[in-house]
């Protein structure tokens, strides 16, 4: 049977399949890193088709090599390569039996407000990108995915490279300040891939560039206006759509309807409160929009699986 785009499977992170979490809490907020092997090499160096419904992936080749398939796509590459995949992307990977690497995993919510700053990058990473950095390195000097603690930027690492290392290490580390570096450091290399992307483009979209593209503009919309409980309509106004294509678009690239993409912005926001201030749950309410501290409550206890009062106790 060949598999179509409706039925390529979803995940969280590849064999962690949407549906076997049901209505398990997420944190607000997601950052993960591994080697590439740690996971590969129980899927027998093969990943099998599939996409994430709301996750922005980076991958960093350091040896090996790595046949890709992109959606239509399909090439290979070495060592020094990074790779970005953005949410609703088909994608997978045959590794060969040496790779080595890392992948960096974070909610496209996440990259979007490390970018706040340079909205024109967003629109640079709506597409996969491939960038090479093997040309200004010396390939002997290529990174362990191991790098000791005191270990520092030679003249020939890349800042690929660089940013790699200092990644790995405060993403293991427990210094102050951990969250903002790892932010920052991920932003810049988002940055490096993005500048890369823009210096590539040729002005033409494929279809579904052109609807990531659409998705882009609903999520900087809802970013802007969540808290006045807009309807639907004046969002797809905005874009140029229907109300029914803004809903093919969200279900196309993240597996959810227009009206679920942002209800899940409202509740990330409301974890966020919960978790890091003291704000009473009728002032949550009312920086929500929400007129009623009940209907906020029962929407929360709905989304989240439990009460607004328990998610904040357990997660405190």
């Amino acid at each position: 049977m060949i598999a179509t785009r409706e039925t390529i499977p979803v995940y969280r992170l590849y064999g962690e399949n949407i549906a076997m979490h049901g209505n398990a809490v997420q944190e607000p907020e997601f950052f993960h890193l591994e080697s590439i092997p740690s996971r590969s090499r129980l899927h027998g160096m093969h990943i099998q088709p599939h996409r994430h419904a709301n996750l922005f992936q980076l991958l960093f080749i350091t040896q090996g090599q790595a046949h890709i398939e992109f959606d239509d796509r399909q090439f290979t590459i070495g060592p020094q390569t990074l790779l970005t995949v953005p949410p609703g992307t088909v994608h997978g990977f045959k590794f060969s039996d040496d790779i080595d690497g890392w992948v960096i995993s974070l909610t496209d919510d996440h990259v979007r407000e490390i970018l706040a700053l340079v909205p024109r990058l967003n629109s640079c990473l709506d597409t996969p990108l491939c960038v090479p950095v093997q040309n200004h390195i010396a390939r002997q000097n290529a990174p362990s995915p191991t790098p000791s603690p005191d270990q520092s930027q030679s003249p020939t690492t890349t800042t690929t490279d660089f940013l790699i290392r200092q990644l790995v290490a405060e993403y293991h580390g427990h210094s102050i300040g951990r969250l903002f570096a790892l932010r920052n450091i991920i932003g810049l290399l988002l940055l490096e891939a993005g500048r890369h992307g823009e210096l590539h483009r040729d002005g033409r979209l494929s279809r579904q560039e052109q609807k990531n593209a659409k998705f882009r503009k609903f999520q900087n919309l809802i970013e802007t206006s969540y808290r006045q409980h807009i309807a639907l309509a004046w969002y797809a106004r905005e874009i140029g759509v229907t109300t029914t294509q803004l809903n093919r678009i969200c279900k196309d690239i993240v597996e959810q309807t227009a009206i679920e993409v942002l209800h899940n912005r409202l509740l990330l926001e409301a974890k966020r409160i919960l978790i890091y201030t003291d704000t009473h749950i009728q002032q949550i309410a009312d920086e929500l929009g929400y007129q009623d501290a009940g209907y906020f409550s029962r929407f929360f206890a709905k989304k989240a699986g439990m009460s607004p009062a328990r998610y904040r106790a357990l997660y405190r």
